[in-house]
């Protein structure tokens, strides 16, 4: 049996005792989220009123939350094609992998979704929103968050199963009582958890200061990035692309030239920056949200770490994800400098191979553990981790130690850039979305008729990036394919149609740039959870869903991906129901 497994079980244990008592107790398996009290306890009934009540609810439900974080990223990444399950993988690993997940697979669980929402409905329903302090309304924060936390789970359940059961109130028999609820699907949930979120918008961010060594500013999901990504499914680009640029105003989100691997020439036989997975770190400005864990080897972590790094690897990049990311262009650039030095090969996001033929691995690498020669995922190694000094991990000897998992990101910078790319591009601007990729959104791009068309600035809220604080926006390709990206003329272009009379049409701009985005999303956010939702996204953007997908999931299977793409054609496959 698994781990995951065990936890699964252990935690709908846990939940019957806590329901069946009629109970919300924060404290239960909270590790670095509980609190200096042991003994809080809120009877059913209880109005939650007072600031205190709020900490410990809401600390429960992020307690909760955490359990979530390899199943979000297994199952984000193991039916995309940028991840795969291998043979030394556990059968459920596999099924998913493959998308023949049978009835007995614990990942079919779907319990532990609404564990979560039900403790939100509980707080929702007992906290006292009419608290005042100098007319301040003291609990609205939290009630915001936990609102956009049961948004979220509703929604990250949603993509799993297509349909939900819409619960709004808490409930004590919560599995007896799934049936009885009306069932959603995707776009009818999207648009209740819009309305249930827009009165939110603007409430004042939660941190609740320093615990176990992170401070919790980053804890929290921001209420602007989830309707963007509902308005997003639903092809209201207008109001997506809007959320976005709300949230990257109100928190000067830029894409930094910091976080990037570049050659320092064209001999690759050196590098001036090889830090892109730096910006994974919790502490950085580029993560923006992230589930966090704590340094005790008691309390729970996630096993993503455990099962890539490892020479009995459990998840392997795909090799046609690896093929892709080989050939992909790469344009020499001279810091400081506007010009193109020369061209090679490999964005450096996923490996750098040096011209004597030495591996520097980032996303992944091509390396031996263990005298096991193959191409393992390393991201997870260079995302925040404790260090057990005297431990060790019988089920990863590679690793020489053992290694806690301190944090999983779950939205970066990037991830609101490309997004808001995504949104503008559909929206009929697909130079200016380009430009994200390419140039960096800032005063000197889009003012720029080369890099812009100024048919496409038309005053709307979500085109303004003149003002200084995105002076230092780069292009989110400049990260991994060189410095000379935003100089390059002649390759990383939209074909025929780079000035005003160009002979291209709009349509195939946008499927062009589109087409980019969805190759930028993958270099720049593999295995962290999002790319089976993110090619679920574009399908429906180009009403091809579920051919699309199909299409490109299918190319992770060799010999057998006109097999594969042939089956992946009946949708009941994408959802575990």
């Amino acid at each position: 049996m698994s781990v995951m497994k065990m936890n699964i079980k252990n935690m709908k244990t846990v939940w019957g005792a806590w329901i069946c008592l009629g109970l919300f107790v924060p404290t239960a398996c909270s590790d670095m989220f509980e609190t200096d009290s042991t003994s809080v306890v809120f009877e059913s009934g209880n109005r939650l009123d007072s600031p205190n009540d709020s900490l410990y609810s809401i600390m429960g439900i992020l307690a909760q939350i955490q359990r979530l974080g390899d199943r979000y990223v297994l199952m984000g990444e193991l039916r995309g094609d940028l991840m795969e399950a291998t043979a030394n993988a556990d059968v459920d690993l596999q099924e998913i992998s493959r998308f023949e997940v049978s009835a007995s697979n614990p990942y079919k669980m779907m319990n532990d979704y609404y564990q979560v929402i039900n403790n939100c409905n509980y707080a929702i329903a007992h906290m006292d929103t009419t608290l005042v302090d100098y007319e301040d309304k003291v609990m609205i924060p939290e009630f915001a968050q936990i609102k956009v936390i049961r948004a979220w789970t509703y929604w990250q359940l949603a993509l799993l199963c297509g349909e939900v059961s819409w619960i709004e109130t808490p409930v004590l028999d919560l599995e007896a009582s799934l049936k009885d609820y009306p069932q959603k699907n995707q776009e009818q949930l999207a648009e209740l958890l819009i309305e249930d979120l827009k009165p939110y918008i603007g409430v004042r961010d939660l941190n609740y200061g320093s615990v176990d060594g992170l401070n919790l500013d980053k804890v929290f999901i921001p209420v602007d990035m989830l309707l963007g990504d509902l308005y997003l499914f639903l092809n209201q680009y207008a109001d997506a692309a809007t959320a976005y640029y709300r949230l990257i105003k109100e928190r000067e989100l830029t894409v930094t030239a910091m976080y990037r691997n570049a050659w320092l020439d064209i001999s690759r036989k050196g590098f001036s920056y090889f830090m892109h997975t730096s910006g994974l770190s919790y502490a950085t400005n580029e993560v923006v949200s992230s589930l966090v864990y704590s340094s005790n080897p008691k309390d729970y972590h996630p096993l993503l770490l455990r099962w890539s790094y490892n020479d009995k690897a459990f998840i392997a990049p795909a090799q046609s994800f690896v093929e892709d990311m080989a050939e992909a262009l790469y344009v020499v650039g001279v810091e400081g400098k506007p010009t193109v030095s020369g061209y090679c090969d490999g964005d450096l996001r996923g490996q750098a191979v040096l011209s004597g033929g030495s591996v520097i691995a980032s996303a992944y690498g091509s390396m031996t553990l263990n005298n096991v020669a193959a191409t393992y995922i390393c991201k997870f190694s260079n995302m925040d981790k404790t260090i057990v000094t005297g431990g060790s991990d019988p089920e990863n000897e590679a690793l020489g130690g053992l290694y806690l998992q301190r944090t999983l990101p779950l939205y970066r910078v990037s991830h609101v850039y490309l997004r808001l790319a995504e949104a503008l591009n559909r929206l009929g601007k697909p130079t200016m979305a380009f430009a994200v990729l390419k140039y960096g959104l800032n005063a000197t791009t889009i003012e720029n008729p080369s890099r812009v068309k100024q048919s496409e600035r038309k005053g709307e809220i979500y085109t303004d990036f003149t003002e200084d604080i995105f002076a230092d926006n780069v292009g989110t390709a400049t990260r991994g394919r060189g410095n000379g990206i935003p100089y390059d003329n002649e390759f990383y272009i939209i074909p025929d149609f780079n000035t005003e009379t160009s002979a291209g049409t709009l349509e195939d701009s946008i499927l062009f740039v589109e087409d980019r985005i969805v190759d930028e999303m993958a270099a720049e956010t593999c295995f962290e959870g999002n790319r089976f939702f993110d090619l679920l996204r574009v399908a429906r953007h180009r009403n091809q869903y579920p051919a699309y997908m199909a299409k490109k999931v299918s190319e992770r299977f060799g010999e057998n991906a006109e097999r594969m793409e042939q089956a992946l054609m009946e949708e009941e496959r994408w959802y575990l129901k």
